[in-house]
C-alpha cells in the first residue's frame, strides 16, 4: 500500500495501516505455529497408529461422509437413536447424529439447555436450540416432574433462570419449562449468610453444619455438600471444618500429583535423581514419618549455610551440628535409606524403588492401617500414583528408571497433564461433601452450601482466549448477548438445583486480605429478589472469632516433637530487610519464608547468573573508567566472558544463545550510552540505614529495622544533583508500575539518609532510574520530601505485614516455575 507523505492525513493512516498490519501478522504466526504443530502431532499419531479422544468422532465422521456405502449400513442399524443430555453434545457429535438419522429421521434427543455449562469443553448450546430447524415436524415435550427439590428451591432457581431470556429454549418456542416438585413440598426458605471476612464466612458454615448434624432430626454429614465455584476457594471452609472436627472429603476432579502424599513421593524421587535438590530433601526431612522436629531442620540448615554445603552434604555431617541425639539418629536412617536406593537405581525400576521407600520409611505400614477419613484417601491416591507409575512403565520408551519417571511427571506438571482424582475412586464417607459445581451435575444431597458468592468469584470474570479461532472456522452457532454471564447463571441454576431439602447461599464482604469490599453477586439478587429492597432478615452475622474458637483445632496436647514439625504461626520480629526480599515477599510469601527465613538452598537459575554476569561486567567497565582506563567495545566482550557465570543454564546450547544475547546487549549499551567523558560518581555502593517506628503517644522509638541494598550506578548531573541508576536485564512491565515505584522510592529514601560522600542530599536533587539493557528504556523519577516520606510509611506498614504473616504460598503464576514449588500446591 502507498502513501503520499506529503500529507498528515497520509502519515497517520500510513501508521494506522503499519500498527494494523504488524497485529495481524503477530496473530498470523501465532495461527500459523498453531497449525504446524498441529500438523505435526496428526504425523505423530498417524505413525504411532493411535487416535484420540477427538478422533473417535472426527474420523468417524469422515469414513461416513466418504464411505456411503457403510454409512447406510449404520443407517439401517440404528432405526431408532435416543441422545441423553443433549445440551453437552459439540458441533462433530451434532453432525453425526444428522447423518446416522438420515432421511427417516427417527431420533429422540433430551435436553435442558438450562443445564448447558460445558461450552469450555466445546458443547454447543446451538445443538438444543437448532434442533427443530434441523429435524422439520420436531415434537417438543416438557417434563416439568422435579422429583428431587422442594417448590421453594424449585420456584427461585426459577426466577433466577429467566434472565437468560430471550436467550432460552422457553421464550423461543413459547413453551412452559417452570418445575414442579412431584412431592407438593413446599420446604424451607433458602437461607442467606453473610459475613464480614471470608474466615467469618467459613465459620458460619460450620457452625450451621454442627446444627444441622445434632438434635432429633438431624442430617448426616454425607447429605451435605459445599459447592465451591473454583477449588482453591475451599482452603478456609475446610480450616473451620478441623477446627470444628468435622469430617469432610473432596468430591470431582482433582491434580493427583498435587496431593500432599503424593508431593512426598516425587520428592523422594527428586532426591535420588539428584542429591543437590536441597528444595526436595527438605521436604521429606519434614515428613511426620521421621519425627524431625523443626527445630532440628532449621539447625541443619542455618549450618548449610555457613558452610555454603548443600542440605545433603550437610546430612553427611551432622556430628558437626548442634541438633539433637534423636535427630541424628532419623537422619543417619534417612541417609542409609538412601544410599541403599541409590544402588539399586541401575537395577530396579521407579515403581520397585518407590516401593523399597514405603517400607524401609514405615510409611506403607500407615497408609495400610488407615484410622481416620483422611489416611484412607492417602493411601487410595497411593495406589493410584503407583498404577500411573506402572502405566508408564508399561507403555512408555522401554525406561523405566527414576530419571525417566521424574522427567516424565515434571513434564507431566509443566503440561498440567496431572492425573484426576474423581468421584468414583473416593469410599462411601459419613462426611461433608467438598466439590466444584461443576463436578456436582448429576449429583443430588439433601442439603447444599453455595459460597463465596460475591463479584469476580461467581460470576467470574470473562478470560479472553489466548489464541481466539478465527471466526470464519467457527461452524456452530455463537450464542447471542453476553453468553459469558449466561453461562455463568446456568451454573449457578445448577449448584441450586443439586439441593433437595435445604439450600444456603454464603458471601463475605472481603476475601483474601483484599481492602475492597466485595460486592454481593447478582445473580443473588435475582435468586432473592426481596433482598435488592432491605437487609435480609435471616442474614447470619458472624463478628470476631474469639481467642479459645481461633486457636481451638490447635489445642491437643503440650507442644512436642510431633507438633514443633508443623509449627502454628508465630509473630516474629524482623531486623533486616533488602527490596529483593519485599519483591519476594510481595510475589509469594511462602517464597521468602523459604529464601529469607529458613536460607533453604536451590540451584542457581539462568537469569540469575544472567543478570549476575551482565552486573558484573559493567561494574568493570565504569571501575575502569574512573582509574582513567577506556575499555573497548571488544575488551568489554573480554570483561564478560571473564565474569560469565554458567550455572543454571537448561543446556550448553541455552548457555551459548545467552551468551550472544549478553553480547549484543552490552555492545549496543557500548554504542548508545557509555560516555567516556563522564565517569560515574560511584559505582556498586552498598548502602545501610535504619528505619525507625515510634510510638505515637510518646514519641519513643519501638522498633528498628535495618534496610541494606546495592546501587549499581551514582552520575553526577551538576549542581550538587545526583542520578542513581539500577540496571535491569529483563524488560518493563506494565504490570509492575507499583513494583518500580516501591524500588525507584527505596533508592531515594536511601539518597537522603546515609551517611555517604556521594549522598545524604535533598530530595530534589536526587533522580532515581532503573535502565533496561534489553530495550535500552530509562523510567526516571524525582521524588519530592513527601513522596518520599510515603515510602517510608509504606515499607513500615510492608514490615509489619510480613511480621504478621503466615506465609502461605499465594499461588501468583509465576510459583509454577518457582524454585521452592516442591513446597507448595502449584503445578
Amino acid at each position: 500500500k502507498v502513501f503520499d507523505i506529503r500529507s498528515e492525513k497520509s502519515i497517520s493512516d500510513s501508521f494506522s495501516f503499519i500498527s494494523s498490519y504488524f497485529t495481524y501478522a503477530c496473530a498470523s504466526f501465532k495461527y500459523l505455529e498453531l497449525a504446524q504443530a498441529y500438523v505435526k502431532y496428526e504425523e505423530m499419531k498417524e505413525k504411532e497408529s493411535v487416535m484420540d479422544f477427538s478422533d473417535l468422532i472426527s474420523k468417524t465422521l469422515l469414513l461416513l461422509r466418504s464411505r456411503k456405502s457403510i454409512l447406510k449400513e449404520y443407517q439401517k442399524k440404528f432405526e431408532y437413536i435416543l441422545i441423553d443430555e443433549f445440551q453437552d453434545t459439540n458441533y462433530a457429535q451434532n453432525e453425526l447424529a444428522l447423518m446416522l438419522a438420515g432421511s427417516k429421521k427417527n431420533i429422540n434427543v433430551v435436553a435442558d439447555d438450562d443445564q448447558s455449562i460445558y461450552r469450555w469443553r466445546g458443547a454447543a448450546l446451538s445443538n438444543v436450540i437448532q434442533f427443530k430447524n434441523n429435524f422439520k415436524g420436531t415434537k417438543i415435550i416438557t417434563l416439568t416432574q422435579n422429583y428431587r427439590s422442594t417448590q421453594t428451591i424449585l420456584d427461585h432457581a426459577y426466577n433466577l433462570i429467566q434472565h437468560n431470556n430471550p436467550y432460552r429454549l422457553e421464550a423461543m418456542e413459547n413453551i412452559s419449562k417452570k418445575l414442579t416438585s412431584h412431592n407438593m413440598t413446599k420446604g424451607k426458605k433458602i437461607s442467606l449468610l453473610q459475613s464480614l471476612k471470608v474466615d467469618e464466612e467459613a465459620e458460619s458454615i460450620a457452625k450451621t453444619i454442627q446444627n444441622l448434624t445434632s438434635g432429633k432430626n438431624r442430617y448426616n454429614f454425607s447429605d451435605i455438600a459445599i459447592l465451591v465455584r473454583a477449588n482453591n476457594h475451599a482452603q478456609p471452609i475446610t480450616n473451620s471444618l478441623q477446627r470444628h472436627k468435622i469430617p469432610y472429603q473432596f468430591l470431582g476432579p482433582s491434580a493427583l500429583f498435587s496431593q500432599e502424599e503424593i508431593k512426598d513421593l516425587i520428592a523422594y524421587m527428586k532426591v535420588l535423581y539428584n542429591l543437590e535438590d536441597s528444595v526436595s530433601l527438605y521436604r521429606v526431612l519434614n515428613m511426620d514419618i521421621f519425627n524431625i522436629t523443626a527445630y532440628d531442620i532449621s539447625l541443619l540448615l542455618t549450618y548449610a549455610r555457613k558452610s555454603n554445603l548443600t542440605l545433603f552434604e550437610t546430612l553427611m555431617q551432622i556430628e558437626n551440628t548442634f541438633i539433637t541425639n534423636a535427630a541424628k539418629l532419623s537422619i543417619k536412617k534417612v541417609t542409609e535409606m538412601i544410599g541403599r536406593h541409590l544402588k539399586r537405581i541401575k537395577k530396579d525400576s521407579a515403581g520397585q524403588i518407590i516401593y523399597y521407600f514405603l517400607i524401609d520409611s514405615g510409611l506403607f505400614k500407615t497408609f495400610t492401617n488407615s484410622k481416620s477419613v483422611r489416611d484412607e484417601q492417602s493411601a487410595q491416591n497411593v495406589a493410584k500414583f503407583f498404577d500411573r507409575v506402572k502405566s508408564f512403565e508399561i507403555t512408555g520408551s522401554g525406561d523405566s528408571s527414576i530419571y525417566a519417571v521424574v522427567d516424565w511427571i515434571e513434564l507431566s506438571i509443566d503440561l498440567g497433564e496431572s492425573p484426576i482424582i474423581d468421584i468414583d475412586n473416593r469410599p462411601e464417607l459419613d462426611a461433608v461433601n467438598i466439590l466444584t459445581i461443576h463436578s456436582s451435575k448429576g449429583l443430588e444431597f439433601p442439603v447444599v452450601f453455595m459460597v463465596n458468592l460475591v463479584s469476580d468469584r461467581f460470576p467470574t470474570r470473562a478470560r479472553k482466549e489466548i489464541i481466539p479461532i478465527p471466526a470464519n472456522l467457527i461452524k456452530e452457532i455463537l450464542p447471542e448477548g453476553d453468553f459469558h454471564i449466561q453461562e455463568e447463571r446456568r451454573l449457578f441454576y445448577v449448584g441450586m438445583t443439586r439441593a433437595k431439602d435445604l439450600l444456603f447461599l454464603t458471601a463475605a464482604k472481603f476475601y483474601a486480605g483484599g481492602k475492597r469490599e466485595k460486592k454481593l453477586s447478582p445473580f443473588v439478587y435475582e435468586t432473592l429478589p426481596e433482598i435488592a429492597k432491605k437487609e435480609p432478615q435471616n442474614a447470619q452475622k458472624v463478628f470476631q472469632l474469639s481467642l479459645e474458637e481461633i486457636t481451638h483445632d490447635y489445642d491437643k496436647t503440650p507442644l512436642d516433637k510431633q507438633e514443633l514439625k508443623k509449627p502454628m504461626k508465630v509473630a516474629f520480629e524482623l531486623d533486616y530487610l533488602t527490596y529483593s526480599q519485599l519483591q519476594s515477599f510481595d510475589l509469594c510469601p511462602l517464597h521468602y519464608k523459604a529464601n529469607t527465613l529458613l536460607h533453604l538452598p536451590f540451584p542457581s537459575s539462568a537469569s540469575l547468573s544472567f543478570g549476575n554476569s551482565i552486573h558484573n561486567t559493567l561494574r568493570d567497565l565504569y571501575v575502569g573508567l574512573q582509574n582513567d582506563i577506556i575499555t573497548s567495545k571488544q575488551n568489554l566482550i573480554t570483561l564478560l566472558s571473564k565474569n560469565w557465570t554458567s550455572q543454571g543454564y537448561m543446556s550448553k546450547k541455552h548457555e551459548e544463545e545467552m551468551r550472544i544475547n549478553g553480547q549484543n546487549l552490552l555492545s549496543r549499551f557500548y554504542d548508545d550510552h557509555f560516555d567516556t567523558k563522564n565517569p560515574p560518581l560511584a559505582v556498586e555502593i552498598p548502602f545501610n540505614f535504619i528505619l525507625s517506628k515510634k510510638n505515637s503517644d510518646k514519641n519513643k522509638i519501638i522498633k528498628q529495622v535495618k534496610i541494606s541494598g546495592k546501587i549499581d550506578r551514582i552520575d553526577n548531573k551538576g549542581n550538587n544533583a545526583i542520578e542513581i541508576i539500577d540496571y535491569k536485564t529483563g524488560k518493563p512491565s506494565k504490570y509492575a508500575t507499583k513494583s518500580y515505584n516501591l524500588q525507584l522510592g527505596l533508592y531515594a529514601l536511601a539518597a537522603t539518609k546515609v551517611d555517604h560522600p556521594h549522598l545524604k542530599r535533598n530530595p530534589e536533587n536526587i533522580t532515581v532510574s532503573l535502565f533496561y539493557l534489553e530495550t535500552r528504556e530509562k523510567i526516571s523519577k524525582t521524588m519530592s520530601g513527601k513522596e518520599i516520606a510515603k515510602v517510608e510509611s509504606e515499607i513500615q506498614e510492608k514490615i509489619e505485614e510480613i511480621e504478621n504473616s503466615d506465609f502461605k504460598c499465594s499461588k501468583n503464576i509465576i510459583c509454577k516455575n518457582c524454585e521452592y514449588k516442591m513446597l507448595c500446591n502449584v503445578t
